[in-house]
């Protein structure tokens, strides 16, 4: 895509030279197109990791993709990405940090439409319009109601569905998107019918739940549909402080977010509070896990860094280097506004796909008190498939890291006793300024493509010339 030649294109200077633990492929954050790149380790107390690359048109650009190396795990993905020279499979990012390569997606085969790869969730669009215009959208979708609705046919959605179940043998979670998938037309029928289907393990609602706080009629027929133990909410949820809520969502929607709450509360569904993290309410994500721990029907909070994306990207890319958030920076704020009731021991990678790409922690419930994960487990123990996984065997494939590791049946065992653990979720989706070659060859979470292929979620709404086109 031609820059205009209005842009002031940055010549950013190089960072000072440091340990370079791998090299890959990433993108030009002006032009957006794919750039050689390396990843260094720099600094000490604490040391930070790096994303460093050099467009031969625009010149280079870094970005911090960990603010505390600890909190980056280093996995190489396909060799023809690039190479660091380093013997095996892995690198050290830090002293601390465990390393190498992950469960059923360490192979790093996912070229598109990633149909070779392990779908861990598959996330589908059922409408492309949305009732409100958070300036954040990394859908960018259109406002509209009632007949100004922008959807598929229920007959189209079930059939992108079905041919991902025949091809792949089955759907573990299906996420429901937008826009806001509660404005579909057959929004009901859709959902009954995700809920009844026996090839499709559970359902994911990612809604604002601005129907279920105001539309009595609409959580009716809600409440007549849910099927306990295969339906949660993900609630778009940004704290419970009045800082950054207009500049996310363009109004104040606290008192909605707590009205769909409680409605939920009722039946109960059970919900996660999905959390865009900014500078404005980095402070406040301690506060926002305390609010979730008040409702027993709310089963933990995903945190999602702000990336830049949809309403979020300009069209020819960002010439001023953005001030970004990553996992290390969401961890740390909410180990420190715990004031002890959390550790940096509670939090490990996912195990499938690329370790980066989700961090996971547990804040346990028990007797009416909060105790940290960490007093009963030791992580580090069971991260084997971290250490000593360099090289799989066919046979290592064939199967979920999160099934055949011993910290993958762990989480398996927490997600089920949902009574007593309230889950910690990270998860950085990917822009230019972050985009690591790579996390995209293991990516695990899907999307299911208006022509029924799948593709990465951070590829599909990358908004980069290349990779739109080829839709």
């Amino acid at each position: 895509m031609p820059i205009p030649p209005s842009i002031a294109v940055p010549r950013l200077p190089p960072l000072p030279t440091g340990e370079v633990l791998k090299r890959t492929t990433s993108r030009c954050p002006v032009c957006r197109r794919p750039c050689p790149a390396e990843v260094v380790r720099e600094g000490q107390n604490p040391a930070r990791v790096v994303l460093r690359r050099e467009c031969p048109e625009h010149g280079p650009a870094s970005m911090v993709l960990a603010s505390d190396a600890r909190f980056y795990w280093l996995a190489k993905g396909d060799p023809s990405n690039a190479s660091c020279g380093c013997s095996g499979g892995a690198c050290r990012a830090s002293d601390d940090a465990p390393t190498g390569t992950l469960g059923r997606n360490a192979a790093g085969r996912g070229t598109a439409p990633f149909e070779s790869l392990a779908t861990c969730l598959a996330l589908i669009e059922v409408v492309d319009s949305c009732n409100l215009a958070c300036p954040t959208c990394y859908a960018d979708s259109p406002v509209g109601a009632g007949s100004a609705v922008r959807a598929p046919s229920l007959a189209n959605l079930q059939d992108r569905i079905e041919g991902v179940i025949r091809r792949k043998g089955g759907i573990e979670i299906l996420q429901l998107s937008g826009g806001e998938p509660t404005l579909h037309p057959e929004f009901h029928a859709l959902l009954a019918w995700t809920l009844a289907h026996p090839r499709i393990d559970y359902v994911l609602l990612n809604t604002n739940g601005v129907r279920i706080a105001r539309e009595t009629a609409f959580f009716e027929a809600l409440r007549a549909i849910h099927r306990p133990g295969k339906l949660q909410l993900y609630l778009q949820f940004d704290g419970p402080q009045e800082a950054e809520q207009r500049k996310l969502r363009g109004a104040d929607l606290r008192e909605i977010r707590e009205q769909a709450i409680q409605r939920c509360a009722e039946i109960p569904i059970p919900l996660t509070l999905a959390m865009t993290v900014t500078r404005g309410n980095l402070g406040h994500v301690w506060d926002t896990i305390e609010y979730g721990l008040r409702w027993p029907h709310v089963r933990g909070v995903s945190f999602q860094p702000a990336f830049e994306s949809g309403r979020g990207s300009p069209v020819t890319g960002m010439t001023t280097v953005p001030d970004r958030l990553n996992t290390a920076d969401i961890v740390l704020a909410a180990v420190a506004g715990s004031r002890g009731s959390l550790r940096l021991e509670d939090f490990t990678p996912l195990p499938c796909g690329d370790p980066n790409c989700a961090v996971i922690g547990y804040l346990l419930r028990l007797g009416g008190a909060v105790r940290s994960i960490s007093d009963f487990v030791d992580f580090r123990e069971v991260q084997g498939f971290l250490r000593d996984k360099i090289r799989y065997q066919p046979e290592d494939l064939a199967r979920c890291g999160c099934e055949s590791e011993p910290l993958g049946d762990l989480l398996k065992r927490f997600e089920l006793d949902a009574s007593n653990t309230f889950r910690l979720f990270i998860k950085p989706f990917m822009d230019a300024w972050t985009w690591d070659q790579d996390r995209i060859d293991r990516c695990c979470t899907h999307v299911i493509r208006p022509d029924g292929q799948l593709d990465s979620f951070c590829r599909y709404y990358s908004g980069f010339p290349d990779t739109r086109a080829s839709l």
